[in-house]
């Protein structure tokens, strides 16, 4: 079964969402990362020696071979169902297609990212990382799976791209501990390596946030307080770097609000996601996004951090 594509608005916060079971726990997906639906044949699957235990193999979809992950295990459920119920899951982010083994799949449903819990309010296990938070549909809790995140955990090459050396010995290099920046990513994992990266590279002013809503609050008291004029006043940044799917605001609604509602049009925006498609560049020019990066591609996202920067 092929994913229904229902096109939204940009910057209106909505986003779909496909529910999907493990066991009888209710999971959710975001639909832009979702390919097709497919029932699982273990004819298709090759088991390959010396993997992480989630890691059923390769399996063969449209004449090539991605890797097929059991979700269950990714996030240590036992179920207990045989395999001649599973589903598959096949995505597409970034740049990449792999495949997630589950029990079902239910619906899709729009929703408004306001209505999400962030993980970091009800999680404190190890395995937050891979939960990026909750929202209550049809009267069950659903989980929304950080699907970033546990292919991650398999194929660490997936995450990010060491920055190459010339980025790293670029004459930009002692200018950059002077720009500021505000990041907005949910994934803690994909924080903290991008902030790392970024850090290593000489951009070590940064203020992370787990979501938009956090981000767009603090733009608004740092305008609030250079209108002010007080000499204590935080300075507005330099660049703000945002994913674009987050609980509460997502990334477009922020960068509208920042630069219709706040007036912060003379601040650029970059939007680093694994969702860049011609469809999501479409929504990005429509918002006033000044750039967009696919992870993992972090020399790019460097390179254009540095051209707008100092370039302009």
């Amino acid at each position: 079964m092929g994913k229904q594509e229902i096109l939204l608005k940009s910057g209106t916060n909505e986003m779909e969402l496909l529910t999907f079971l493990l066991g009888d726990q209710h999971f959710g997906v975001n639909v832009s990362k979702v390919q097709s639906i497919l029932q699982f044949d273990p004819s298709l699957v090759t088991k390959m020696p010396n993997v992480p235990s989630a890691m059923l193999g390769m399996m063969l979809y449209r004449e090539r071979t991605i890797p097929l992950i059991d979700l269950s295990v990714a996030l240590d459920m036992e179920t207990g169902l045989t395999s001649e119920r599973q589903i598959v899951i096949v995505t597409q982010f970034n740049n990449a297609v792999s495949s997630f083994r589950v029990d079902g799949v239910n619906r899709i449903h729009r929703l408004s990212w306001d209505t999400f819990v962030p993980v970091g309010d009800f999680i404190s296990s190890s395995n937050a990382n891979s939960i990026v938070g909750s929202v209550h549909v049809d009267d069950s809790e659903v989980m929304v799976v950080d699907m970033e995140n546990i292919l991650a955990e398999i194929v660490p090459s997936m995450v990010l791209e060491e920055v190459k050396s010339e980025l790293l010995e670029n004459t930009n290099k002692a200018k950059r501990e002077n720009i500021q920046i505000i990041f907005a990513e949910d994934s803690r994992m994909m924080r903290n390596n991008l902030v790392r990266i970024l850090h290593g590279v000489g951009y070590t002013n940064i203020r992370a946030f787990d979501n938009g809503q956090k981000a767009y609050e603090t733009l608004s008291v740092m305008c609030d307080q250079a209108e002010s004029g007080k000499k204590d006043a935080m300075r507005l940044p330099d660049i703000i770097i945002s994913d674009i799917e987050m609980p509460e605001m997502d990334g477009l609604t922020l960068c509208r609000k920042a630069k219709e509602d706040l007036g912060l049009k003379q601040i650029p925006v970059i939007m680093f996601s694994s969702l860049i498609n011609e469809q999501m560049v479409m929504k990005c020019q429509n918002i006033g996004a000044d750039g967009y990066v696919t992870k993992p591609e972090t020399n790019k996202l460097v390179a254009m951090l540095d051209k707008m920067c100092f370039d302009g």
